[in-house]
């Protein structure tokens, strides 16, 4: 009996599901910090994100740091003063906190905190979304804080990340886009691309739509919806629709929430898999579209047509896109 009750009175942690580390998703490999390195373009624009994802390599916690030029550290018998940080943002893992400040003239201002708790070996997902007045931090696709900048955001000038972790990937994205977003594929959207979209899901959301074109028809069309959690896929050829398709990978049934950022990858690929014909085993593509979710294998879709058809992609639905770039 006592064995039940202890059983029944656990709490048990969720288990955080595991990424895809292959060349799809790009966390194949890994890259040492410190990191530092200067904005692309003149200056940054509103509704830019900043995106940094890695893994923890140790107990100490990690910055990630938005300064107004190079100068970001001073050596041991160095004096003087580093450039401005006008993002300081500081995980502790000890304390299970994310600090959050800004250093302009040599002069700290107010830190303010964020629980959050890492250990070494987890991964983790920041993202920066600048603003005119503020900027939004998101950690672990959730929005934690919203950070009111001390200087106008025009200073920045460079991203510096150092610590106790090794980066998947560091970029810049996007700006504001207007929905629905459509958009010509140059060179069309043939087996070995990939589409990566990210974004942030409205505060009620209904739904979201990515639908790929050739001509009129559409080979591939990815609908989420939020109100019936559940996410489909079909076609639409010579005005014929496919039945939906329903099933997906894993355990997770809808990974989308509102008000949280997510990253959709959609690989046009030809997978190998093998065949026995009289004893015989050969090689034989399967020529179909694989769905990542925030990096995590969702589900496939065979095509319809071949894929090097598709040349134009319209993104709608009740969501803040952050960006949209095609490999």
């Amino acid at each position: 009996m006592a064995s039940i009750f202890r059983r029944l009175l656990s709490i048990r942690k969720p288990k955080k599901v595991l990424t895809r580390k292959d060349s799809i998703t790009g966390r194949n490999h890994t890259f040492e910090v410190p990191y530092l390195s200067r904005l692309d373009g003149n200056q940054l624009q509103t509704g830019q994100s900043l995106i940094a994802r890695g893994y923890i390599t140790g107990s100490e916690g990690f910055i990630v740091n938005l300064t107004s030029g190079p100068s970001v550290e001073l050596d041991d018998n160095e004096t003087g003063q580093l450039d401005d940080r006008l993002l300081a943002l500081r995980v502790d893992l000890s304390k299970g906190k994310v600090f959050l400040n800004a250093c302009i003239n040599g002069q700290w201002g107010k830190e303010a905190f964020v629980k959050q708790s890492y250990k070494e070996g987890d991964e983790f997902d920041i993202r920066i979304r600048c603003f005119e007045q503020h900027f939004e931090i998101y950690v672990e696709h959730k929005l934690i804080a919203n950070f009111k900048h001390y200087v106008p955001m025009s200073n920045i000038s460079h991203i510096y990340v150092t610590g106790d972790v090794r980066l998947y990937a560091v970029s810049w994205e996007g700006k504001l886009y207007n929905m629905p977003y459509t958009a010509d594929i140059p060179g069309n959207f043939y087996v070995g691309r990939k589409l990566f979209v990210s974004a942030i899901a409205d505060k009620k959301p209904k739904d979201l739509s990515i639908d790929f074109f050739a001509g009129e028809d559409v080979p591939f069309r990815l609908n989420a919806s939020f109100i019936q959690k559940k996410i489909q896929r079909s076609s639409e050829i010579s005005g014929t629709k496919s039945t939906p398709e329903t099933t997906f990978e894993g355990k997770n049934k809808f990974p989308l929430k509102a008000k949280r950022s997510f990253d959709i990858l959609i690989y046009a690929s030809d997978d190998k898999f093998l065949v026995s014909n009289l004893s015989i085993l050969r090689a034989k593509l399967k020529l179909l579209f694989q769905v990542f979710i925030n990096d995590v294998l969702y589900c496939t879709f065979d095509h319809r047509m071949p894929a090097a058809k598709i040349e134009r992609l319209q993104i709608n639905g009740d969501i803040q896109l952050i960006g949209v770039h095609i490999k």
